[in-house]
């Protein structure tokens, strides 16, 4: 895993989703504090739950965990199971025992052992015991993935009943993330943050679970769902990609370079399904001739993102292709405005700023793009004292050479493009 970081406020959740394997379970685990850092786990960053580490939160009891597998004690009876986290902290709220085995529909199995129960019915079992002791922080993985549409819908409503507890969901399914999270993240296959969302809707969790149907027909739902799904599908196909693939891909760029023809049917899916491999010598030679060759500034546009991936690109690589970018702003930056499909000055401008004040997924050497991508920018007030703001080195996460030099240049352009056409009016 890598390049990780994220907040969430008291009291919220946070749906992680993404393919297997990508390390979901992986981060539940970094995140209690019962993945320790040995030779094979080299754990790096700082983690800070209420102010504390994992391992101090973890001790005050304040913390339920519900693994993939129900992991119920053996010898123990569903009744026992449940109650074991009480008896650890030395309470004994047998009424809130009864209520949650209640909730979960296992009355007539309070005194059956673990196998003598369903897949399904273990994993109520789990659950309940998660919510027993009425945790600050829970972390669930993949909690509802062996239960039956009915039983999910029951369990939902009982998650949600927990208004003040901070939760942590893994999940595979698109629609329960959407329905119960605040904030969803999208893990790529090299355990790194793919993408971000927010669940921006007036709709509470807790209506959203009380009326299912109501809110996947809502606007919110309907907009969100497709983007979230496009992301897992887009780094499914990334991962799926393999090292035949990657030479057939990288053959045909390298043939159609050079050919003006060949070069507009290339599609931008080509190039997106062997971005992760950017970064590989091999792959970023073939890249580097590619663009060296090709004839098409739309070649050369596609090509340049890619070859900036490189982590060992020098920075007088960066100043040349900088320059180049400079030389064809005005292609290169309506492209870039294509890209995102935004026609409105003012939201383009804000996804560029966003990008560049983020330290999230990005990488910080290339963003001088985002810069000169505000040449497509027309008139707007904000734009010239952010340019400011960014030459001044007020911008932390930009204040280093280049992007204060693309701040500084785009400015004078953008000043000599107004000043040319009030000039021809």
């Amino acid at each position: 895993m890598q390049n990780i970081s994220f907040d969430l406020e008291k009291g919220k959740t946070l749906a992680i989703v993404g393919a297997s394997g990508c390390g979901k379970s992986t981060l539940l685990r970094i995140i209690s504090g019962i993945l320790p850092c040995t030779n094979s786990n080299r754990l790096q960053g700082t983690l800070s739950v209420e102010n504390q580490t994992p391992d101090q939160y973890r001790q005050t009891g304040k913390l339920a965990f519900m693994f993939q597998e129900a992991t119920l004690m053996p010898n123990l009876t569903v009744k026992e199971n449940i109650e074991l986290p009480q008896k650890i902290k030395g309470s004994n709220e047998k009424l809130k025992v009864a209520e949650l085995i209640k909730a979960v529909g296992l009355e007539e199995y309070s005194t059956y052992l673990p196998k003598q129960l369903s897949g399904g019915m273990k994993t109520r079992v789990a659950l309940a015991r998660a919510f027993v002791t009425a945790p600050e922080l829970l972390l669930l993985d993949e909690p509802f993935s062996a239960l039956d549409i009915g039983w999910k819908s029951d369990l939902y409503k009982r998650l949600v009943s927990l208004s003040h507890t901070t939760i942590v969901i893994v999940t595979h399914d698109v629609q329960e993330a959407i329905l119960l999270a605040d904030e969803i993240i999208v893990l790529n296959r090299k355990g790194s943050i793919q993408a971000m969302f927010s669940v921006k809707t007036s709709t509470s969790i807790k209506d959203r679970v009380n009326d299912i149907a109501g809110f996947i027909s809502d606007k919110s739902f309907k907009e969100l769902f497709p983007a979230l799904q496009q992301a897992i599908i887009l780094e499914g196909e990334r991962a799926s990609v393999n090292d035949n693939r990657i030479n057939e891909i990288l053959k045909t760029i390298s043939q159609s370079a050079g050919d003006e023809s060949k070069e507009n049917l290339i599609q931008s899916s080509l190039l997106d399904s062997i971005r992760e491999h950017a970064n590989e010598p091999d792959v970023h030679a073939v890249l580097i001739e590619s663009f060296t060759k090709a004839k098409t500034d739309r070649l050369r546009y596609m090509l340049l993102w890619d070859i900036l991936e490189f982590k060992n690109l020098s920075d007088e690589a960066h100043q040349q292709y900088f320059d180049y970018y400079l030389h064809n702003i005005t292609p290169f930056s309506k492209m870039s405005r294509q890209w995102y499909k935004i026609k409105s000055d003012e939201a383009f401008f804000q996804i560029l700023k966003g990008r560049i004040e983020t330290t999230k997924g990005f990488n910080q050497k290339k963003k001088w793009i985002y810069i000169c991508d505000f040449f497509a920018v027309n008139k707007l007030p904000e734009l010239m004292p952010f340019l400011d703001e960014i030459e001044n080195g007020n911008v932390t996460e930009v204040n280093f050479p280049l992007p204060k030099m693309a701040a500084q240049q785009i400015k004078t352009k953008i000043k000599s493009e107004k000043q040319d056409s009030i000039h021809i009016a």
